[in-house]
């Protein structure tokens, strides 16, 4: 006889084979209904089944999107919110301090992987390992079912399995369902209102016993530290004064492994050599390579966990609880790992204006004042609106600007040669340029990142006026923590820091004179572009561009790069750049305004049926202007901008029937050597070999085939706008004589057919032209 535990697993399968809508109605009445025993035993399947593991992607999380899947996406933000059914399953399981469920270790971060298998276990995880009985070596976390839950959702975001099946719009599709829950965990579980963290539950009892910490030299720096003090979180040490001890662990421990387990997860930078060497070999070998770049998602959830960090932070009202202490501590306890993640974010990411990502991290990063309660910092005062987002009060922000002085200075001036190298003429890369030197150059800024670096500074600076003493060990111990005893720190207002400005002040002004000559030439070109041109620009499509450009977003380009000038010079309180050397990038220019030329090299190319490439501007380090050929079936080839879409794929539907249906009849008709075949021959296609290429796969890439078209009927010519306004133009003529327009096309055919069957009478005398032709030449020449 069947146990209620087998019978909830057979439901539970039943209800994960339906569609996702109804799949989520059956289990939100499933869990209310069933027992604590029985989904006890279903718990672990739902988790697999929700997130995948190596086979599947799960549900979907990450390819759900808001605005293709609108019902989809409400239905899982209401299933998996933060009091949503799967919250009530782990709650309702929550109680039996020993159901306990085994997260393997090879899902953890790599950093916290080797830690473990050292030996040196963080205190976060120090109670939740679980050994093998025979090696005595940690192989999975035991974890309660709400960590559980959070552990597999964390790592759903970076689990390099999923990297396999990610979509190609990874870097624009922002809107999906995994996006959505990760903002609602972070503002439910870290309230930034003083509120508890819903809904309240008892005191959480931990049954396994910590382990004893290795100690290392290296420990403090490596180890991922627990943010509150174990007098908060121990259930049987003493609480802070005023607060019931039974209040103190429910109040905070959700939050903390939130946190904890999103930064370990989330902000590790994976591709380090030296770590992947270490890890075990079965281990990696067995586990897909990671992916050097994170994925748009995964950055623009970074920046959504810091600015929640900091309005969590600057929430805290000084009331002495334990939420108030996780606060309080929150922030200094994890911002040497934030930065580390940055600066090596930073340094692998390619040139191109997806740099914006991590560049917006890091400036939400180091300016903590824009997210600032209603409220106030610690005061009774509400904020004005001038005030918000501005350093009102520098003495209250100059601890975390001393503590974090490496992320203002030392990714500043990693920051400098890349913009050096970047095509600041684009209106993305000018805009982040000026994002930068304007976070800078805001009051008070300068100033406090002067007094920081007066106490480690050789020189004496003339802007620092308060005794820096009390940052000297601060930072020095920062540094060393972060970039290890032998960095030699290099002053953010030094000669040598100095020096590169000036450098980067020669290349704005250069990629300023630059984009206004392109705006005047274009405006320019724009009036007195002729009438013809314009015309002809309607019917086949625009002049190429470089990158779809428009002209107002170039106007806007000189304005940001002198904004950014003048900061820089305000900054550093520089003189005004000499203007002798100085000239527009007479080579970008040309390349820019190289349009006309791809556009009649198109227009030729049209025309030419022995070359079918088309000209486009290729995004190279000179924006040459090269051919690229359509190696695949015409008929299939993309729908072009001097073509109409419905036409196209009409006459492809009929043109396919006609084919398939007489394939056979086609074949034979073109390959007769009579009149008929001649004929035939003026009006179909010929045998085309057409390439199809290489594609990835999970076990690489497919080889590359060649695959003959036979003879074939193709209308596509008269989708070409140029045909309908030939036609249209035709029609309106024979109206203004008389003629009906039916005439007209029973004219028109007329006129094609005859030109169709002298052109095959005259084939024989036009060939045998031809080989006299070629044979005198020979003659000639020998």
């Amino acid at each position: 006889m069947a146990s209620s535990a087998d019978i909830a697993t057979a439901r539970l399968r039943a209800y994960l084979n339906l569609p996702l809508i109804e799949r989520c109605k059956e289990l939100a009445v499933f869990i209310v209904e069933s027992s604590t025993t029985e989904l006890q035993h279903v718990f672990p399947i739902l988790i697999d089944s929700i997130f995948g593991v190596t086979t599947n992607v799960g549900w979907g999380l990450h390819n759900i999107n808001l605005k293709k899947h609108p019902y989809e996406h409400e239905t899982l933000c209401n299933f998996f919110g933060p009091q949503g059914p799967i919250f009530t399953l782990c709650y309702k399981l929550l109680p039996d301090c020993y159901l306990k469920y085994n997260f393997p270790i090879s899902f953890l971060p790599t950093k916290i992987k080797l830690l473990v298998e050292e030996g040196i276990i963080p205190p976060f995880y120090q109670d939740k390992l679980k050994d093998d009985h025979n090696t005595r070596c940690p192989t999975a976390l035991l974890l309660n079912p709400f960590e559980y839950y959070i552990f597999h959702f964390a790592y759903h975001l970076t689990n390099p399995w999923l990297q396999l099946h990610l979509n190609d719009d990874v870097w624009t599709n922002w809107e999906t369902a995994y996006v959505q829950l990760a903002h609602l965990y972070l503002y439910h579980f870290l309230p930034r209102d003083n509120s508890p963290v819903l809904p309240i539950i008892g005191p959480y009892v931990r049954t396994t016993p910590p382990r004893k910490l290795m100690q290392s030299p290296d420990l403090k720096r490596l180890q991922t530290p627990r943010l509150l003090r174990t007098s908060i979180l121990s259930p049987v040490s003493s609480p802070p004064s005023g607060v019931p001890q039974q209040q103190c662990l429910p109040q905070v421990w959700r939050s903390e492994t939130v946190v904890q387990v999103f930064l370990d997860f989330w902000l590790e930078y994976t591709e380090e050599d030296k770590l992947i060497s270490s890890l075990n070999p079965s281990l990696s070998s067995s586990l897909p390579r990671r992916n050097s770049i994170h994925s748009g998602e995964h950055i623009r959830l970074v920046r959504a966990f810091i600015k929640t960090l900091h309005e969590f932070a600057n929430s805290a009202t000084g009331n002495k609880s334990a939420m108030d202490e996780l606060k309080r501590i929150i922030l200094p306890s994890i911002q040497g790992k934030i930065y580390t993640f940055l600066r090596q974010a930073i340094y692998h990411w390619p040139l191109d204006s997806s740099f914006r990502l991590i560049l917006e991290a890091w400036l939400s990063f180091i300016q903590p004042w824009r997210y600032i309660p209603d409220f106030g910092i610690t005061k009774g005062t509400k904020c004005s609106e001038e005030e918000k987002g501005k350093i009102s009060d520098p003495s209250y922000w100059m601890p975390f600007v001393a503590n974090n002085l490496l992320a203002y200075t030392a990714i500043f001036q990693q920051l400098l040669p890349r913009f050096m190298r970047t095509d600041l003429v684009a209106p993305k890369n000018a805009l982040m340029l000026f994002r930068v030197t304007k976070v800078f150059s805001q009051p008070h800024l300068a100033v406090m990142l002067a007094e920081a670096e007066s106490c480690i500074s050789d020189t004496s600076l003339t802007r620092s006026k308060i005794s820096t003493s009390q940052w000297n060990n601060i930072i020095r111990q920062q540094i060393v923590e972060l970039e290890g005893s032998t960095y030699q720190y290099i002053p953010m207002f030094s000669a040598t820091t100095s020096s590169q400005i000036i450098k980067l002040l020669i290349t704005i002004k250069q990629a300023y004179l630059t984009s206004v000559s392109i705006v005047e030439a274009l405006e320019k070109r724009r009036t007195e572009r002729k009438f013809f041109k314009s015309l002809w620009e309607f019917f086949n499509g625009d002049e190429c561009t470089d990158d779809d450009i428009g002209l107002i977003e170039r106007k806007r380009v000189p304005g940001l790069l002198a904004n950014a000038q003048q900061q820089l010079v305000d900054i550093f309180e520089l003189g005004d750049i000499p203007e002798a050397f100085i000239a527009a990038d007479k080579e970008y220019h040309d390349s820019i305004l190289s349009t006309s030329f791809c556009h009649q090299s198109h227009m030729n190319s049209s025309m030419d049926s022995s070359r079918p490439g088309e000209f486009v501007l290729i995004r190279n380090a000179h924006q040459n202007c090269k051919c690229m050929d359509y190696m695949g079936d015409p008929e299939l080839k993309p729908v072009s901008s001097n073509e109409s879409a419905f036409l196209v794929r009409l006459l492809y539907r009929f043109c396919e029937v006609i084919n398939h249906k007489y394939e056979t009849k086609i074949i034979s008709m073109y390959n007769r050597n009579d009149f008929i075949g001649r004929i035939a021959r003026k009006i179909l296609q010929p045998p085309t070999t057409v390439i199809q290429l290489p594609k990835r796969t999970q076990s690489g890439f497919l080889p590359r085939e060649e695959r003959c078209l036979p003879p074939r009927l193709s209308l596509r010519i008269l989708a070409r706008h140029n045909f309908i306004v030939l036609m249209l133009l035709g029609a309106f003529i024979f109206c203004l004589m008389g003629y009906s327009v039916p005439f007209f096309i029973c004219f028109s055919w007329f006129l094609w057919i005859v030109y169709i069957l002298i052109g095959a009478a005259c084939e024989p005398w036009v060939s045998r032209f031809h080989v006299d032709s070629f044979r005198s030449n020979n003659q000639l020449f020998q």
